[in-house]
């Protein structure tokens, strides 16, 4: 996927979730090609579908079509396990029950890694350490807030 795909469905997501309403004719609208409101329905489908399992065992469920799209774009799209093959599903590091569906909990993957639990997970572990100044620096935003 072309970077410029990546900034516009990023961009599309985050217009879509202010949105009370998720009205699909207007997403398809927005979305500008079939091809691109294919690709996005398909992920908005995953992390809500994923998000309403987690709910469903009252498991943590803050996952966000934004944020999603994000990981997708750090890992290119790929399986963050191999990193060769497109990524297939949504693969939760720690079990759904105990880790829920969170930014930092979900990474994509293809079959075969899920199937033989990949054991490389270096890109991972990199991926992890760049949530953990983001995630201060939110809170530290959302402090200032409060404060203000």
């Amino acid at each position: 996927m072309l970077a410029e795909q990546e900034q516009f469905l990023l961009h599309l997501a985050h217009v879509i979730s202010q949105q009370e309403r998720k009205v699909v004719s207007k997403i398809r609208e927005r979305a500008g090609t079939e091809e691109m409101y294919l690709i996005f329905i398909r992920e908005y489908d995953r992390v809500r579908g994923q998000i309403i399992r987690a709910r469903y065992i009252r498991a943590e469920a803050t996952l966000t079509l934004p944020e999603w799209l994000s990981i997708l774009a750090y890992f290119q799209w790929r399986c963050a396990y191999c990193q060769n093959k497109p990524f297939q599903v949504m693969h939760h590091l720690i079990p759904r029950p105990q880790g829920g569906t969170s930014v930092d909990n979900c990474v994509p993957a293809c079959y075969r890694c899920l199937k033989l639990k990949a054991p490389d997970d270096t890109c991972i572990q990199e991926y992890l350490a760049t949530l953990k100044p983001r995630s201060h620096s939110c809170e530290h935003t959302l402090l200032h807030e409060e404060t203000s």
